[in-house]
């Protein structure tokens, strides 16, 4: 949620330099582009934004949004290709930075994500947000060490934050730290109690917990978790019954017999 906030200040901001160009019709027509991106009427709001470039305004906001634009119509090409332009315009900005790993990011581009965050790092290190796009990547490509400590890093900054917790379970269940990873997903789950995707892999962490004391003899604790996976897992289908990995979670998971 934490990043959507820093796409909604970059794409507000109009510089002063707009503003010189023909400051009431520019002004209008860059933040009726902003108004359609914002109720997500995403080519409506590029068509916008390209009838400014076309009749000569330019300025790093525009190519900004029509970024934002792109991405949320999940073309990374001409996303990424509008963010580099933006960059280009406004070099080393920290939320256009940010916006690049995020889009990056989203469409699993882990090994350039990785390469831009090492490099972004050392210029913003106390920005939470790169470094979770960072320790993300680091992850997705099983470098699952590296990544808990940059997660850890990134918590620091953003302790509250559902997302950071979530990916910090990820992570710890990865490494088959099954307790640690149960601590960090109830969490998460207790500041966003409406997302499947947390509900779902603190059912499947409950499930390996259940595992691994049925294998130890531990009858009690072992269907205690049983329990708790299956309401998990009950939990992540109400809120997104139509996923099809959340459907074969949810017959594995309650088909399994208490002891």
């Amino acid at each position: 949620m934490k990043h959507l906030l820093h796409i909604m200040a970059v794409i507000c901001l109009l510089v002063s330099s707009v503003f010189a160009q023909d400051k009431e019709q520019v002004g209008s027509a860059y933040f009726q582009a902003v108004d359609e991106y914002k109720t997500k009427n995403y080519t409506k709001s590029i068509e916008l934004v390209k009838s400014l470039l076309v009749d000569g305004k330019s300025s790093y906001e525009f190519y900004a949004l029509l970024a934002y634009n792109y991405d949320k119509l999940n073309d990374f090409d001409n996303a990424y290709k509008n963010m580099l332009e933006a960059r280009k315009r406004k070099p080393d900005d920290e939320d256009l930075l940010q916006g690049s790993l995020a889009i990056l990011t989203r469409h699993k581009k882990w090994k350039p994500a990785i390469e831009l965050s090492e490099k972004t790092i050392p210029m913003y290190p106390q920005n939470p947000e790169i470094r979770y796009f960072y320790a993300l990547a680091l992850s997705e490509k099983g470098a699952s060490k590296t990544a808990l400590s940059q997660i850890e890093k990134a918590k620091a900054g953003s302790p509250s934050d559902a997302r950071m917790l979530e990916l910090e379970g990820k992570i710890y269940y990865q490494l088959k730290n099954y307790d640690k990873a149960d601590m960090s997903l109830r969490w998460a789950a207790s500041i966003n109690q409406n997302s499947s995707e947390i509900w779902n892999n603190l059912a499947l962490v409950q499930e390996s917990l259940y595992k691994s004391n049925k294998k130890l003899g531990k009858k009690s604790q072992a269907n205690t978790y049983l329990e708790e996976a299956k309401s998990c897992i009950e939990k992540a289908s109400s809120l997104n019954g139509e996923s099809n990995t959340i459907k074969e979670n949810s017959k594995r998971i309650l088909a399994l017999t208490a002891l």
